[in-house]
């Protein structure tokens, strides 16, 4: 079973998900022995699943910005691109490890050995650019980084995470809770529900009321697709908010910038109550919806 140059992106896609699904279940040691320590096939549902979900992402990018949708078009310059735009966003090391490999699968299953060595050449100017997991550098000044953003909605967005220490992704979903003064955030990463309590910051919380209600207004003229934009796309909110950063003087570490000074915040708004730092960092831990206090220590300024 082979496939042709000629053939589509997304008929590739599909290909290439019928062959890697066959090695489900079977023997990674005898595959690797029978084809001298590599496997064309994939193992696992999980490493399938993620796997095809970054490649039918990179296809998508392909047809609907380049204009590429035939497999003999394609290039190491379109994966290229492709990857430092997930940079752009901030995406940790790991991550873009994880699309670099996934995308090196798919090239090498249709054939595309050239794009692969590409890869393979250059992974260390790809990787150096990314930044460690984790290592999101909280902002000095987030009025500033905030003020420098063009798009008003972008505006909202950005306040938004600051205030809560949401994810992006998380915006969307997130639901208010007036009667408690709280946010609450369902099936956050992990699938966890988790709530943040903002009584003992009530203007605070008015002001998140008010952003949320901008957001939906805002969701009610344009797609969430749309005002989020395409990865670090001119027009998206990555692209925005890395020019915002430069001219703030700040540097950039992607959206997560904003969880990262909630969380400096917090823990010294909590320290001044009269908390000590390890139970501060426990409560702002619970907060963000991270499982350990060394993984909020890295959020810590320095």
């Amino acid at each position: 079973m082979s496939i042709s140059r000629k053939s589509g992106l997304k008929y590739a896609l599909s290909y290439v998900s019928e062959i890697w699904r066959q090695g489900i279940g079977l023997s990674k040691r005898e595959i690797y022995r029978i084809n001298e320590g590599r496997s064309p096939v994939i193992h696992s549902w999980s490493t399938f699943n993620r796997y095809t979900g970054i490649v039918k992402d990179f296809v998508k990018f392909c047809v609907e910005e380049k204009g590429v949708s035939k497999l003999k078009h394609l290039s190491y310059e379109t994966a290229e691109e492709y990857l430092n735009r997930k940079i752009e966003r901030g995406c940790s090391l790991r991550t873009i490890k994880l699309n670099a490999s996934a995308l090196s699968k798919f090239f090498d299953t249709v054939g595309r050995s050239d794009i692969v060595e590409g890869l393979r050449e250059n992974y260390q100017s790809l990787y150096s650019q990314a930044r460690e997991a984790g290592k999101a550098r909280p902002f000095s000044n987030p009025y500033r980084v905030i003020n420098n953003l063009k798009e008003p909605v972008h505006k909202v967005i950005a306040e938004l995470q600051w205030r809560t220490g949401a994810r992006i992704g998380e915006l969307k979903k997130m639901v208010i809770d007036k009667e408690r003064q709280r946010v609450i955030i369902h099936k956050s990463k992990g699938g966890k529900t988790r709530e943040i309590d903002f009584s003992d910051r009530p203007e605070k919380f008015e002001r998140i009321c008010e952003l949320k209600r901008e957001l939906e207004q805002h969701l009610k003229e344009r797609g969430w697709r749309e005002i989020r934009g395409s990865g670090g796309g001119v027009g998206s909110y990555y692209q925005d908010l890395k020019q915002a950063v430069k001219r703030a003087g700040e540097v950039y570490s992607g959206s997560h910038a904003f969880r990262a000074t909630y969380v400096c915040e917090r823990v010294n708004e909590l320290v001044s109550y009269g908390y000590t730092r390890e139970e501060a960092l426990s409560i702002t831990e619970r907060e963000i919806g991270h499982n350990r206090v060394d993984e909020t220590l890295k959020y810590q300024r320095g």
